[in-house]
């Protein structure tokens, strides 16, 4: 597949799902603000207090006007994501998009809670929140009605742990894995169809610190990392990895369906 760049400013149908993490924030302003006008966000998460903040936010910062901002709250399960999005398109007033983007964000910084789920009703919760509600999402955003014959870009925000083991986070690994490789396969099946996909690593960001998790267990990076070579490398502001992103997107240029580390290149 050839190299490819996008320039962001085009009347785009956005989609950002986990917004809480500490990418979120930094993720809704800076792709928002590079929208054209006519463009219209759709902002995910599973945390009203959180999506309501942000809101606010964005609604301060961006110009009146110019994209069309929707939140939406994920329930318990991230199972309405689906009817969320729907809801959005319908309630749009400008029908015509040049293209639309959904990030995939989901899921708690890695150094949020220490231990894996015990009960097997938890681990097939997480896995549904981490990988099947995901995936749903991306499969009906592809195949919408409204956005036939649209350019798409999916950008699927993952980390080294889909090749790199975490202590304790056998599960968080094993479901960045497998999203990885369903992001690979899309790539290579809807090419045909105008579609694109990044997976892009953010890197070691600046909020993994020695702190207590939601459990209250004391979380240490140096304790949970298993390649030393990996805390030896700086660590990242979220604006920073943010701003990252967009320069791969539109001056780098990237590869539909490999992967991408802030690492990679300290080009900025």
């Amino acid at each position: 597949m050839a190299a490819k760049r996008m320039d962001l400013n085009m009347r785009t149908f956005l989609v950002l799902s986990g917004s809480s993490n500490p990418l979120g924030q930094t993720l809704a302003l800076q792709l928002c603000s590079r929208l054209a006008p006519g463009s219209v966000a759709l902002i995910l998460d599973d945390d009203q207090e959180k999506l309501s903040a942000l809101e606010q936010l964005l609604r301060e910062q961006l110009k009146p006007d110019k994209v069309q901002l929707r939140t939406g709250q994920l329930d318990e399960q991230h199972s309405n994501g689906v009817e969320l999005m729907e809801q959005a398109l319908q309630q749009a007033s400008s029908g015509s998009f040049e293209r639309s983007i959904i990030v995939h964000n989901e899921g708690l910084a890695a150094t949020e809670v220490l231990m894996e789920p015990q009960l097997s009703q938890d681990w097939t919760a997480y896995v549904q929140r981490q990988l099947y509600a995901p995936v749903a999402l991306n499969q009906r955003w592809l195949h919408c009605k409204q956005l036939t014959g649209v350019q798409k870009l999916a950008i699927n925000v993952t980390s080294s742990l889909l090749v790199r083991p975490l202590i304790h986070s056998g599960l968080l690994c094993s479901c960045k894995r497998a999203r990885d490789m369903y992001f690979r396969a899309m790539a290579s099946e809807e090419s045909r169809h105008n579609v694109h996909v990044l997976s892009y690593a953010p890197g070691l960001l600046d909020s993994h610190q020695t702190q207590c998790d939601v459990n209250g267990n004391v979380i240490t990076p140096e304790s949970l990392v298993a390649s030393p070579q990996i805390l030896q490398l700086p660590r990242v502001q979220p604006l920073q990895a943010t701003l990252k992103l967009i320069n791969i997107l539109e001056r780098i240029s990237f590869v539909s369906g490999h992967d991408v580390d802030y690492y990679d290149t300290f080009v900025l």
